[in-house]
């Protein structure tokens, strides 16, 4: 039997295993999507001349995107025949004005390859030789996301499917992409609205607690300990509830920021969760948890160490300005998410030296990329480490020197040591084992060849963070806050920002190393990483920190 037709084959498990990291919302950011989807990925591609027109984005800044996108989009088996990807050749290296014949061309070549994707994935991920499991698993989540579902209401479709083979996961994939979106009615109820006479009643989607139905005021009373003055409905077309309560947050979001503009008198107090209608659940109002933690912050104790902001204070340092350009990331508002944290590695990868002809500013993406390729490592090793089971490695020599260890560097080392000399290591029967033993494999290949692999995995980060670089582009100069490319490239690059804010406020708080130097060190231990004799042990390339 084909693996991929196999629910019980190491492929299937790894595709499985895989698919839940992607769409999970909890899941640390080495293991999380790192890039857009192919056809989000086009769509941005075919809006760059819109912008191409108006000066607000560069030329070469195209250029780049459409030289990246081409090998890419070349290993995409499930893109169609040779030729409709000859088309896309064509396209990739056409003049993408608005007015261009590539343009059109390009629109056309989309919309072709679109319908059928997820199964011609599936049907070559259950052939006797399927494509790699990671590149199945990413096409099929990346697909999803892209179409708008969200990774709260993925991670709820895929409970009762972890089972799957391989193919029969995709088939199901292919089947909820083919699903049209639906039309959900949310409340949401509020206690404090001003001058409600005035401002709400006019609304047509307000409704006070006493022109409510019964059954709806009742389940407010049922869920709330404080008592509501009426609620807004809103009707959302959604690839599901969760996506939907996320529109809805957005929209409060908004409307609370412009009663900001009314001062005290402005406060708009609304509930902590949304009423589906449809669904008959109440849904947290809460902009989805974007992975952006930089937890060096409280390994160094340094989280509540802020003093006064002085202008020319020597004890403010620019990774303290960094962070608080970054802080919008976390859970902040789209735009201020994408430009403060843009703005965060641009003041502290790039020098002077760095014009806006040419690569310009966008050399902190580069940079950026080249830190967060050098942290992966240890953060996979470390992981695992935690998740070895005790009792079956109790006798080996090298779970004796785990257990002694004191620092998570040297808790990587050890398992980075025993993945060179084994293939096997044991792990813990957890709910989580495959997509441990997914990261296992991951780690005997880069050890394999660590150049390779990091060089791989740094041009998959600095694309993603490129395309934060044009998207703050298109905020900016552009006016707009609008597309999903925006959203959909918040969601993968805010692991990846916090990731690299993280290493290098840990290298200034530990070793008073600042961040172009630690640029520097990453690049050249990139390079150097396969070289058994002067090249780093890859839980060293950023220092032995």
């Amino acid at each position: 039997m084909a693996p991929g037709r196999d629910a019980n084959s190491s492929y299937s498990r790894h595709v499985v295993a895989r698919f839940a990291d992607f769409t999970n919302p909890k899941t640390p950011w080495p293991r999380r999507l790192w890039d857009l989807g192919t056809f989000l990925a086009l769509e941005e591609l075919h809006d760059v001349g819109i912008w191409l027109d108006r000066n607000v984005l560069s030329p070469s800044a195209v250029n780049w995107l459409q030289r990246d996108l081409e090998p890419q989009l070349g290993q995409d088996v499930g893109f169609g025949t040779n030729d409709v990807r000859k088309q896309l050749t064509q396209c990739l290296r056409s003049e993408l004005k608005i007015k261009s014949d590539g343009r059109r061309r390009l629109r056309h070549v989309i919309d072709t390859a679109r319908e059928g994707y997820l199964e011609r994935w599936t049907e070559k991920a259950a052939s006797n030789e399927p494509p790699g499991a990671e590149r199945v698993a990413r096409a099929a989540a990346s697909h999803l996301l892209d179409a708008g579902h969200s990774l709260h209401g993925l991670r709820r479709w895929l409970e009762g499917r972890s089972a799957l083979s391989a193919a029969d996961l995709l088939t199901e994939t292919a089947m909820l992409a083919a699903q049209r979106p639906r039309l959900f009615r949310l409340w949401v109820p509020v206690f404090n609205v001003p001058q409600m006479e005035r401002l709400a009643d006019p609304l047509p989607n307000f409704s006070r607690n006493e022109n409510l139905e019964l059954a709806i005021a009742g389940k407010f009373e049922d869920k709330f300990p404080k008592p509501t003055v009426g609620a807004f409905q809103y009707e959302v077309e959604a690839r599901d509830a969760e996506r939907a309560a996320e529109v809805v947050v957005e929209v409060v979001e908004r409307m609370q920021a412009r009663a900001r503009f009314a001062g005290p008198i402005g406060r708009i107090d609304v509930a902590p969760s949304a009423y589906v209608e449809s669904e008959n659940r109440f849904i947290d109002l809460r902009i989805p948890d974007r992975g952006a933690a930089i937890m060096s912050l409280v390994a160094e104790s340094q989280l509540l160490a802020v003093g006064p902001a002085k202008t020319y204070s020597a004890e403010r340092h620019a990774i303290d300005d960094a962070l608080e350009l970054a802080a919008p990331l976390y859970s902040g508002p789209l735009a201020p998410a994408i430009s403060g944290s843009w703005a965060a590695l641009e003041a502290l990868l790039t020098d002077a030296q760095d014009t806006d002809q040419n690569e310009g500013k966008v050399v902190a993406a580069t940079n950026a990329a080249r830190l967060a390729a050098c942290s992966w490592p240890r953060a996979e090793l470390t992981a695992l480490s935690y998740q070895v089971d005790s009792k079956r490695a109790a006798k080996e020599e090298w779970f004796a020197q785990l257990k002694n260890a004191k620092t998570n560097r040297d808790r990587s080392a050890v398992i980075a040591d025993r993945l060179t000399q084994e293939s096997y290591l044991p792990l813990k029967r957890t709910w989580r084992i495959q997509s441990d033993a997914a990261a296992v494999t991951r780690m005997k290949n880069l050890l394999t060849d660590p150049t390779y692999s990091l060089n791989q995995v740094s041009g998959y980060i600095e694309a993603s963070l490129r395309r934060l670089y044009r998207c703050r582009n298109v905020i900016v100069h552009g006016g707009s806050t609008r597309g999903d490319v925006l959203d959909s490239t918040l969601r993968v690059a805010a692991p990846l920002v916090g990731a690299t804010l993280d290493r290098l406020t840990h290298a200034h708080l530990v070793l008073m190393n600042e961040p172009l130097h630690l640029a520097t060190r990453a690049d050249a231990a990139i390079d150097m990483a396969s070289d058994k004799d002067m090249g780093l042990p890859v839980v060293d390339l950023l220092g032995h920190m």
